[in-house]
C-alpha cells in the first residue's frame, strides 16, 4: 500500500508549482535595479535636453542684447534670464561695434543633470547676429 501525502506526487516530489515558490520574488529583485537605473537616465537625459534649449537661447539671447546694446546691458540681460544658475557669456568684437557688423555671443551654461551626481558640466552654445542701428 502507498501512502500519498496532499501536495507531494505518488514519488514523494513536490507538485511543479510549489517547487517555484519564490521564483517571481527572485526575478522581481533581479530586474528592479536595472528598471531604477533606466528611470534615472531616463531624468537626467531630459534635464540635459533641457539645458541645451535653454544654453542655445541664453546665446540667442545675449547675440540680440549686444548688436541693439552694449556688454554691460547684454550681461545684465543674460544674468536675469539665467536666474540662479551660473553662466559666462564672450562676446565678439568687444564694444563700441559699428551698425551693420556681426557679434557673437558664446554662452556656457552650468548643466542641472550632472549636478546632482557631483560633477560640473558646461554646456557651450553660441549666436551670431548683424549689429543694428542706434535707435
Amino acid at each position: 500500500m502507498v501512502l500519498i501525502v496532499p501536495g507531494e506526487g505518488a514519488d514523494g516530489a513536490l507538485p511543479l508549482l510549489a517547487r517555484q515558490r519564490g521564483s517571481q520574488a527572485l526575478e522581481f529583485a533581479l530586474v528592479l535595479p536595472a528598471v531604477v537605473l533606466l528611470l534615472v537616465l531616463a531624468v537626467h537625459a531630459g534635464l540635459l535636453a533641457t539645458d541645451l534649449v535653454a544654453v542655445q537661447g541664453l546665446a540667442r539671447e545675449a547675440a540680440r542684447a549686444a548688436a541693439v546694446g552694449g556688454d554691460d546691458a547684454t550681461r545684465a540681460a543674460l544674468s536675469a534670464a539665467a536666474g540662479r544658475r551660473p553662466v559666462t557669456v564672450t562676446l565678439a568684437p568687444a564694444a563700441p561695434r559699428t551698425p551693420g557688423t556681426l557679434v557673437t555671443a558664446e554662452v556656457r551654461l552650468r548643466s542641472r543633470a550632472f549636478a546632482a551626481l557631483g560633477s560640473a558640466v558646461w554646456l557651450p552654445a553660441r549666436a551670431t547676429m548683424r549689429v543694428e542701428d542706434a535707435p
